[in-house]
């Protein structure tokens, strides 16, 4: 084997097992934690036979009704990818042997973006537009759609799956808060009736408003980037996050009645105090892709995080994203995906903290050169949008190098998830190639390196980018986070990425291990993490559904210039006259000279210049 001992996982939201006493137990993501800690959701104490039936329908897939089949005679696609110059038609697939289709013609809804040319699409400028089309059969009958037409720049590739798509066939029932539009967060302040302890009376509007500045608020108001601007900037404006801060809710328990769980007993109960006080505010105003779930929820509490309190063993309070395992009702939309953590990591502990909230020792954040903290609240919305945690959770290595958002709260996030999320377009060669790509904060430029035809970001692959510290990278590139996290270098450099987002699937018996990129194929979910094994702990259950053959991948791991282990640096990318194949960097990956599947990657590059946010790449098919 290469590089490893044992190693161990985290389990990217799932449950862990279920009793006979109808209790349900998941692990949540936890910001930089150490150490897996388990939580109650209650939304799964069910009945014996609903528990049953819950189980019988998630891991028996019932066949398709015949009334519930499509009634339509011809399937037209519902989205078609293209780059700029690129001319395509748009599937048209017959349901059944006896419809012949005689014509099919198409009305672009937006010239400026694809034109209709010798009765194909052309892409014409970058952007998103819809084709009306009609088809006309044999027999004479008409039938009419619209297909979503997203034309990329020339020479990248569009993939064809987000996470969007893998939550919606999980094998869990998952949701994630939706990657484009405007989706709208209910956030709700919990007051404890204690929580004067931490928070003067006096303060208490004022923390609230710092609530909304974190999360809905503008740079200017937090001295850096708030939830919301942040990923509008990552998402190059595609995601452009709405919000409600309700008023306090305020309950007579104490905090130290949810040391140990129940954040989603009292979450539950803030929410319907919220509806129910705001009859005029519906829910369906917060299940903006109607799919019957809140967009998402977030619980921002009135005590200290665990840590600050002294008191590792209190580990409810923390920062996590977790899920009701709620069913989907498009009526009364319910609450599945939420995040639940301490108003403390906005503040900086002292003077910071006491302007802010009257006591001086409680604060987790660090306010050196911004006026409030977003960075957790930045990683754990990660969450909130599908992504896991990318750091491992026993501590024995640092996969990711530390310096991405989803392993130590720091930078922007990796290409990895930029294009998993959906905002993102690689370049795919297939042939010896010469690119010029720009940073990857100014344009998402990466390319991507497989050994098979790809089109889905979950599968094995290299990406390659242009590091900067500029963007997002900037602020965690100027300044050390709390004095202890990774700093981005100063220089740009090349960061190379190796991939391993594969997924199993529950084939009705078991997890497949075949492993597949295609969200559709059945109830799927990732079969890989980046926590290893660690046999003091015990923890093999929880490294991968399919067991602890698989602990020694990593969904991500960042590939080091100087085959070692550490932090991003300079001096571990790769930078001018540089040239990587993997038989020069083989300790890096577990089967040598080969990727994850077994087969080699089938290409290298060299590094030819970098100079001015650009780099020149060559990359060459061996």
């Amino acid at each position: 084997m290469a590089r490893r001992v044992q190693l161990t996982v985290e389990l990217f939201f799932i449950i862990l097992l279920f009793n006979l006493n109808n209790s349900a137990i998941i692990l949540a993501m936890k910001k930089r934690f150490r150490f897996l800690t388990l939580l109650p959701i209650s939304a799964l104490l069910l009945s014996g036979c609903a528990f049953i039936d819950f189980f019988k329908n998630l891991f028996n897939p019932t066949e398709e009704k015949e009334s519930e089949k499509p009634k339509e005679n011809v399937d037209i696609s519902d989205v078609l990818y293209l780059s700029v110059g690129d001319v395509e038609e748009i599937r048209v697939t017959p349901f059944s042997k006896d419809v012949v289709i005689k014509t099919v013609s198409y009305i672009s809804n937006d010239t400026s973006v694809a034109i209709i040319e010798n009765n194909k699409v052309k892409g014409v400028a970058i952007g998103q537009t819809s084709i009306s089309v009609v088809v006309k059969t044999e027999r004479g009958n008409t039938f009419k759609g619209e297909t979503k037409v997203i034309v990329s720049a020339a020479g990248k590739t569009r993939l064809r799956y987000t996470y969007d798509d893998y939550s919606a066939y999980n094998a869990y029932p998952f949701d994630n808060c939706p990657l484009e539009g405007e989706p709208k967060l209910l956030i709700l302040p919990i007051w404890f009736s204690d929580s004067t302890e931490f928070i003067k009376e006096s303060k208490k509007e004022e923390v609230r408003d710092d609530i909304r500045k974190t999360i809905i608020g503008t740079n200017e108001e937090t001295g850096w980037r708030s939830v919301k601007t942040f990923y509008h900037e990552e998402s190059f404006g595609k995601l452009n996050i709405k919000g409600t801060v309700a008023d306090w809710y305020e309950t007579n328990d104490s905090y130290l009645d949810y040391i140990d769980g129940g954040s989603e007993t009292i979450g539950s109960k803030a929410l319907s105090d919220y509806f129910s006080t705001h009859s005029s505010d519906k829910r369906t105003n917060y299940d903006t892709n109607g799919d019957g779930y809140l967009d998402g929820v977030i619980f921002v509490y009135a005590a200290p995080d665990c840590f600050n309190l002294g008191y590792e063993d209190m580990n409810n309070l923390w920062a996590y994203c977790s899920w009701t395992m709620a069913s989907p009702n498009k009526t009364k939309p319910a609450m599945n995906v939420y995040f639940w953590g301490s108003y403390d990591f906005m503040y900086a502990e002292g003077s910071h903290a006491e302007a802010k909230t009257g006591k001086s020792s409680y604060g987790r954040g660090d306010t050196d050169y911004c006026n409030i903290d977003s960075h957790c609240f930045i990683h754990e919305f990660g969450h909130v949008l599908g992504l896991p945690d990318y750091y491992d959770y026993s501590g024995q290595y640092s996969p990711a190098a530390g310096f991405s958002m989803q392993d130590n709260n720091v930078g922007g996030h990796d290409p990895y998830s930029v294009l998993a999320y959906g905002w993102g377009e690689p370049y795919i060669p297939t042939e010896t190639t010469t690119y010029e790509i720009n940073d990857f904060q100014s344009s998402h430029d990466v390319i991507l390196l497989a050994n098979h035809s790809i089109d889905s970001p979950f599968d094995e692959y290299l990406l390659v980018e242009l590091y900067s510290p500029t963007g997002l990278n900037k602020f965690d590139s100027d300044h050390c986070y709390l004095g202890r996290y990774p700093i981005g270098p100063e220089e740009y450099g090349i960061r190379v990425w190796h991939v391993d987002a594969r997924l199993t699937y529950w084939n009705g018996y078991s997890w497949s291990t075949s492993l597949t990129s295609n969200p559709r194929k059945g109830y799927v979910y990732q079969a890989i993490s980046n926590t290893y094994y660690d046999s003091e702990k015990d923890n093999k259950d929880a490294i991968s559904v399919l067991g602890t053959d698989y602990a020694d991948y990593n969904i991500l791991e960042l590939i080091r210039s100087d085959d070692g282990s550490g932090d991003l640096t300079y001096e571990n990318m790769f930078v001018e006259d540089m040239t990587f194949d993997v038989s020069n960097h083989s300790s890096q990956f577990v089967n040598g000279l080969n990727m994850n599947n077994g087969q080699p990657l089938g290409w290298s590059f060299t590094v030819d210049e970098i100079s001015n946010g650009t780099a020149t790449i060559t990359v060459t098919k061996n």
